[in-house]
């Protein structure tokens, strides 16, 4: 399937779309659902208009256009990465251009495979005190998943980043990443585009970012002063010297790199661990064939990063929870030139919107694609299918630098957990998708625990 240029897009028709007045209260309501029924409607390539047009592209052999093969002519200048920058800064996710290429060369050797495995001694350290906590719970207690699951991958995410106990600001820092994880197409994120407007989210935005800003630049000068680990990413990062020019990181770029860290490496891991255990209590025998595997593999025992490849179905049920419920569920590009796809014009400047939670969706690669499978991802399957059909962690260039990481962390805390207890969501509680930044529960997921 062709994709991307025509000898003349200038004569093709734009996509279709529904008219103006469809997308108001669906599109705020759930972007994803809305942009998937457009795509179930309209097909692999379509328009709509909200405050700007947006072309939304479906297709695996165009998203590979798009993200791999003429990767520079789609940035992200656009107005959602530029609010989302208003918290990140100018780090790894929101950067463009000259200086992205640069930031990368000096981050990428620091999230190598092999320096990555180093922590899983650390992730099982943070989940055991999680699985001591919760056997001290009455039995029948109600537990918050989501918010035990951010509290566990925060403590290894500082942990790694800084080499050192700050469970003394835990509670406030993901607050505040709380607080910054807020829909960048919502009126009030949008706000910070003028953060001189004396308007009361502006304000709140303002002080928890400067507080945010204040944690952080601390625990730089700490590592500065000899503290943390010669092992952190934190006292990689200061040491750190790009190739090409032997420059490292001025301050202002170190506090970006470090907060887009904190905030992508634990709120994206605890999205997917909390999306993963309720989907398997919503099917128990899928539960009850992973639970004897790790049984079998691990006989109670916490998984180190050696152990994984001799556990395929963990990796196969992470993977279809990802595929159903995205941690990140959407990302967006401005193409540069005109382009085609599909046999559609796409102006030059447009808004693209990929939306993963849609692309997972897609029946000519996802039969029945409502259904939670984990054998989707059995040995041999992959190989059929096209791979851009999947893109937890995006794909080409700009995949996430922590995708290893992520995988490493949601399959120990997992393997650890499940061998120890049967989660159970609450009855009647309404289990709703938030769409912000990352792909959460609006209510939270309360459950309760029994040993196993």
């Amino acid at each position: 399937m062709e994709a991307g240029h025509s000898t003349n897009p200038s004569a093709l028709p734009l996509p279709p779309g529904p008219p103006w007045w469809r997308i108001h209260e669906a599109f705020r309501t759930s972007p994803p659902d809305y942009i998937l029924g457009l795509i179930r409607e309209y097909g692999d390539v379509v328009r709509f208009r909200g405050a700007f047009p947006v072309y939304c592209i479906n297709h695996p052999e165009y998203v590979r256009q798009i993200l791999t093969r003429a990767w520079p002519q789609y940035t992200k200048n656009t107005i959602d990465y530029r609010v989302i920058a208003s918290t990140l800064g100018r780090g790894l996710v929101t950067n463009d251009g000259p200086d992205w290429a640069r930031q990368r060369r000096l981050m990428q050797p620091m999230f190598a495979n092999r320096r990555i495995d180093t922590f899983d001694t650390v992730i099982n350290e943070m989940t055991e005190a999680l699985a001591r906590d919760w056997a001290g719970r009455a039995p029948g207690a109600t537990v918050w998943l989501e918010k035990d699951m951010s509290r566990v991958t925060f403590q290894v995410v500082s942990r790694t980043l800084f080499g050192a106990d700050i469970d003394d600001a835990a509670d406030e820092m993901t607050g505040i990443l709380e607080v910054l994880n807020q829909h960048p197409m919502a009126l009030s994120a949008l706000l910070t585009l003028w953060p001189w407007l004396p308007v009361p989210s502006n304000r709140r935005f303002k002080r928890v970012k400067q507080r945010l800003d204040t944690i952080v630049d601390g625990l730089v000068d700490l590592h500065r002063r000899g503290g943390g680990t010669p092992d952190d990413i934190v006292h990689r990062l200061l040491a750190a010297r790009d190739d090409e020019t032997g420059e490292g990181m001025d301050d202002g770029q170190m506090r970006d790199e470090i907060i887009t860290l904190m905030l992508a490496g634990h709120e994206t891991s605890a999205t997917a661990l909390t999306w993963t255990f309720w989907q398997l209590a919503q099917y128990p025998e899928v539960e009850q064939r992973l639970v004897a595997e790790l049984d079998a593999a691990l006989g109670g025992a916490p998984a180190r990063a050696t152990d994984l490849a001799r556990l395929p179905y963990l990796k196969q049920v992470v993977q279809e929870s990802m595929r159903l419920y995205p941690p990140v569920w959407g990302i967006a590009r401005r193409a540069t030139e005109e382009v085609e796809f599909g046999g559609y014009r796409i102006p030059a400047g447009s808004y693209l919107s990929i939306t993963m939670y849609s692309l997972h969706r897609h029946p000519e690669f996802w039969p029945d694609p409502e259904r939670f499978d984990p054998e989707r991802f059995a040995p041999g399957r992959n190989e059929s299918r096209h791979s851009y059909a999947y893109l937890p962690f995006a794909a080409g260039p700009r995949t996430c630098i922590g995708a290893g990481m992520a995988m490493l962390e949601i399959q120990l805390v997992l393997a650890l957990l499940l061998q120890r207890f049967r989660v159970t969501p609450l009855a009647g509680h309404p289990v709703v998708p938030l769409p912000v930044v990352t792909y959460k529960p609006r209510y939270g997921l309360p459950v309760t625990l029994a040993p196993r």
